[in-house]
């Protein structure tokens, strides 16, 4: 293909794995070695025993050296690079593998929230776990929550050198007692509502006291460890479709308990609002929505900003999510993450560019930036890497540069098999179905627009869904000829245009902001508002 005037490409870089595994390939090396050393003694054999021969022999022997223990140490390297990943795979599915997904949402016309505001009473003054309850971020709470939050209050003035001993009461007796007078109600099997609270003392001294210290992050880190397992359930095959619906469920929850601008919070509350920061953005980012889209990545920044640079590497990671880092972060330690920190923010800019103007040299600028992100991505963040290198083909795209886009999509789609990062690898059968359909080749692009609408409707992925649906509806609206790749026979040519209809008229419901569904589905022209049949299923074959 032609290359954007005036800028040559470098030649398409080797994934990263098989570079030095092909240079330092174990066999390969004492393959050479072996012939390094056969050269020696011809060498040696052939010129006799002088002292230039000595040299030659001696560097060629030492080479021989060189790259057998090179290779000995890059094998070495690899065994323990895979123990490193086997270990950290095993402990993120130890930490769900207790977790329960969620059901169907079931439809009810009775609210089981906290709406209303607590009722201040003066009967309630100067109780400390009162006053606790009351600021904190939110007033509704999960039965454990609660439970846990009551015991780092009991806990806490024991931890004062003028108490000498803690409350006698136990959190589930004082619960029982909070609900006996009103305080809390219950709203269902898991859920407590805050009724009631003191009007004194006032929220400056109550912050400073060592109730409310104690209490927030607990409440916090409840939560955080809720949102961060979860988070990792989105990257697996069995719990993804139970994960999304958590997310669904609690994520307007989970931005209730980020503190008003107006409050410091503890530096251990800090760090776990991180963590759900962190998860946070993990879900957003499979919604393809911004990483600032609900404020989240602001108020942890304001907080990150009061902490006066305890914490510069989440400083700057959340400047970043809120979009105010204007140039490449500085260097931290330790290196991994600032090389990541660092592949983050390439990898922000090329999207930027790419929003601003995809003229052919932006196209160019925004495929360095991209590329570099990869290069600096930590291996074991694989939905980084395949995030960078969906993104990176779909600029390949653009660019018409198709083999290097299908060099990026198949490196993608070997580093998702197995079962890891499902969305990743659902993402990349759909722009692999752009890249066939391109090429000319529309029944590989359907065969993999099947296979991405299948695993998105295993991940209840409504956004991809919609996008796969727009796809394949707007593919049979052009050439309905290859109906039969999708819908059981009998088929007419008037029968796939009707399905096809009801595909494009569900992507648009499902996504508003679905482009081209509307001009393919006057071309269609059909009575259908909503999928009649489904295209048929198409399972991933690894």
């Amino acid at each position: 293909m032609t290359q954007p005037h005036g800028h040559e490409r470098p030649r398409q870089a080797a994934p990263r794995s098989s570079i030095w595994e092909g240079v330092l390939g174990t066999a390969e090396v004492v393959a050479w070695a072996l012939v390094l050393e056969l050269g020696r003694n011809i060498v040696v054999n052939s010129l006799g025993d002088s002292d230039v021969v000595k040299v030659i022999g001696g560097l060629l022997r030492g080479l021989a050296v060189v790259g057998v223990l090179t290779a000995g140490a890059y094998a070495v390297y690899r065994r323990i690079d895979r123990f490193r990943e086997r270990v950290r795979t095993e402990r993120e599915l130890a930490l769900i593998a207790e977790l329960v997904e969620p059901g169907e949402a079931v439809q009810s016309a009775e609210d089981r929230h906290c709406t209303e505001a607590p009722e201040q009473l003066s009967g309630l003054d100067h109780d400390p776990l009162l006053a606790a309850l009351r600021d904190l971020p939110t007033h509704e709470f999960e039965t454990a929550a609660l439970l846990a939050v009551l015991s780092a209050m009991l806990d806490a003035p024991a931890r004062l050198p003028s108490e000498s001993t803690a409350e006698r009461r136990t959190p589930l007796v004082l619960l029982e007692d909070l609900e006996v007078r009103g305080i809390v109600s219950h709203l269902g099997a898991d859920r407590y509502c805050l009724r009631r609270t003191p009007k004194l003392p006032s929220t400056a001294e109550v912050v400073a006291g060592p109730h409310w210290q104690a209490a927030l992050p607990a409440l916090l880190r409840h939560y955080a460890d809720r949102a961060t397992r979860w988070a990792i359930a989105l990257d697996t095959d069995r719990f993804a479709k139970g994960a999304r619906r958590w997310f669904d469920a609690e994520e307007p929850y989970l931005r209730t308990l980020f503190p008003a601008p107006s409050v410091r919070p503890p530096a251990a509350a800090v760090h776990e609002l991180a963590r759900i920061a962190d998860a946070l953005d993990i879900w957003y980012a499979r919604k393809g929505l911004l990483e600032n889209t609900s404020g989240v990545a602001e108020a942890l920044r304001r907080l990150m900003d009061q902490s006066a640079g305890d914490f510069p590497v989440r400083d700057a990671v959340t400047v970043l999510r809120a979009g105010r880092l204007a140039q490449r972060p500085p260097k931290y330690r330790p290196r991994g993450l600032s090389t990541s920190l660092s592949a983050r923010w390439a990898h922000y800019t090329a999207l930027r560019r790419l929003d601003s103007s995809p003229s052919p040299q932006v196209l160019v600028d925004a495929a360095d930036q991209l590329e570099a992100a990869w290069w600096l991505l930590p291996h074991a963040d694989l939905a980084g890497e395949v995030c960078a290198l969906i993104n990176l083909a779909v600029v390949h795209l653009h660019q018409g540069r198709l083999d290097a886009a299908q060099d990026r999509l198949e490196l993608a789609e070997s580093r998702t098999r197995g079962g890891r990062d499902p969305a990743g690898r659902a993402q990349t059968f759909e722009t692999l179905g752009a890249l066939w359909w391109t090429r000319g080749e529309p029944r590989r692009a359907l065969r993999c627009w099947q296979r991405a609408l299948t695993a998105y409707r295993d991940l209840a992925d409504d956004l991809g869904i919609a996008r796969c649906l727009q796809h394949l509806g707007s593919a049979m609206t052009v050439a309905p000829e290859h109906g039969g790749l999708l819908l059981d026979p009998p088929l007419t040519r008037a029968e796939v245009l009707r399905q096809a209809g009801g595909w494009l008229a569900t992507a648009r419901a499902m996504h508003p902001d679905a482009l081209h569904a509307e001009h393919y589905a006057q071309q269609a022209d059909s009575p259908l508002h909503t999928v009649d049949r489904w295209p048929l299923a198409a399972r991933d074959p690894q």
